[in-house]
Order: C-alpha cells, then sequence, then structure tokens
C-alpha cells in the first residue's frame, strides 16, 4: 500500500457517505455506489469502473499483492467500523464506493439480442438478470424508470461484479422501442412456444412485471409474445426465470 493510502484515517464523514449511498437520490446526486465483499469488489476493481475509495480489514489487505493494490485508495478499518457502514447482516471484510459508469447508447444502433425490463421491482430478480446478460454476453438491458435502481445495494450484491460489464440504462421504453425499428418480442403465458419460435437475430426481449406483466402502453408495440411449455402445475414462474430459458432458448438457434 503506497504512504498516502497509509495516512488516511476513517472518518465519521467516511462512515456517513456508505450509509448514505443506501439512499437512491443520495446515489443519484453523488453518482456513487456501494459494493461489498470480497468477490464484488475484486470483479469490479477488475472492470473498467472507477474506485473512490476502498475500506477493508487488514485481514483482506494482506491477502492482495502489494503491486495489484499500491495505487489503490484503501483505508484499513475495523470489525466495528465495518459493521458500522455495512448494508448486510453477515459483514464480508471489504467495502467500496465506485463511481457510476457511462451508460450510453443510440436506439438506432441496438443489434444482437438486447434485454429490456418493464417495472421490475425485485432487487434479487434485477441482480439476477444482469449475471444473466453477463452470461451470455448480452451487453444492452433497457430499464424502464419504474424498474428497481440497479445501483441498489442488494441490486449490486446479487449480481456478484456482472454490474461492471453490462451497459444498464432508464428511461422511456416506448420511446427506444420506436426508434430502434427492431421487433418487440415480450415473454407472455399467452403466446407462442418459444420452443418452436423463429427468432430474428436482431431483437429486443422484454419481460414484464414479476405480478402484472407488460404495461399496456408498450403491448400496443409488441410485434409478438413467447411463452414457456408448462408441464406441472405451478401459476407462473419468477421475472429472472423466465427470462433465463427465453434467452437460452434465442440462443440455441444461434452459434455463439
Amino acid at each position: 500500500m503506497s504512504k498516502t493510502n497509509e495516512a488516511r484515517m476513517l472518518n465519521k464523514a467516511d462512515i456517513k457517505l456508505v450509509k448514505s449511498l443506501g439512499d437512491k437520490d443520495f446515489r443519484y446526486t453523488k453518482k456513487l455506489f456501494v459494493a461489498e465483499g470480497s468477490k464484488s469488489v475484486a470483479d469490479l476493481l477488475a472492470s473498467k469502473l472507477k474506485v473512490t475509495q476502498i475500506y477493508a480489514l487488514q485481514s483482506w489487505i494482506s491477502q492482495q499483492k502489494p503491486n495489484a493494490i499500491k495505487d489503490l485508495p484503501i483505508i484499513s478499518i475495523s470489525n466495528k467500523e465495518l459493521e458500522q457502514m455495512s448494508s448486510l447482516k453477515s459483514t464480508r471484510e471489504v467495502i467500496a464506493v465506485f463511481s457510476f459508469p457511462e451508460f450510453r447508447f443510440e436506439p438506432k444502433t441496438l443489434t444482437g439480442l438486447v434485454l429490456a425490463l418493464d417495472n421490475i421491482q425485485d432487487p434479487g430478480n434485477l441482480g439476477t438478470l444482469i449475471r444473466l446478460a453477463d452470461w451470455y454476453g448480452v451487453k444492452q438491458i433497457l430499464c424502464s424508470n419504474n424498474t428497481v435502481d440497479c445501483f441498489n445495494n442488494k441490486v449490486v450484491q446479487s449480481t456478484m461484479g456482472s454490474i461492471g460489464r453490462v451497459n444498464i440504462v432508464y428511461g422511456d421504453l416506448a420511446d427506444w422501442f420506436v426508434q430502434s425499428n427492431l421487433p418487440i418480442i415480450a415473454g407472455s403465458m399467452e403466446g407462442k412456444p418459444a420452443r418452436k419460435f423463429n427468432f430474428p437475430k436482431d431483437l429486443i426481449l422484454l419481460i414484464g412485471n414479476e405480478g402484472s406483466g407488460i404495461s399496456p402502453d408498450l403491448k400496443a408495440l409488441l410485434s409478438d409474445t413467447i411463452s414457456i411449455e408448462r408441464r406441472g402445475e405451478a401459476e407462473s414462474l419468477n421475472a429472472a426465470v423466465a427470462a433465463s430459458i427465453l434467452v437460452d432458448r434465442y440462443f440455441s438457434q444461434f452459434e455463439f
């Protein structure tokens, strides 16, 4: 660790900042978000995201290669201080604050499979959807403005670092759909069987709200709907599970 890092001590402002970043409005004002745990922090450090501060137990610091952390802004903290700052029930050795990535895109340039999320409310579902996109190499996720914030602590935690590798934007889905000129295919209980569906190479796959499905204003813009064939008695699948099956159906028709 550099001398600069050694000289930097934890203060009340650090604790207040990390705790305050649990609030969405504060996050967007500061354009900062928090990641916790060795795996999440390591993956985000390996991405292109800028880290502004790392708070870590000495045990975590000692496990890192000196050359890998010599230029990082690290503050060594105690277990008690970590517990004060953490949003988790079980603390994870390290907390890091990252700057928001610059997520930008042009609707007219979208190609391949694009994932669109309409009013997804559960943080765990969104985190899983981001990991799903990362797993299959889907680079773009379009979120409606009423979808849960991707920088929510629970979402960041559940992405396991994938949030640093997927381009996620929030806005008016209907406006983007019109501009993109891509076919809009939505998951629906009443849709055509996805197993037999002939997917276009370039498309937007729309996943609706966990309980209410697709918003009425978006239904008018759909090119088609597809469903997952049910063999048992379960009433429904959650959004992340359904999206996983539909994305796999898409890629089963095309070579990676």
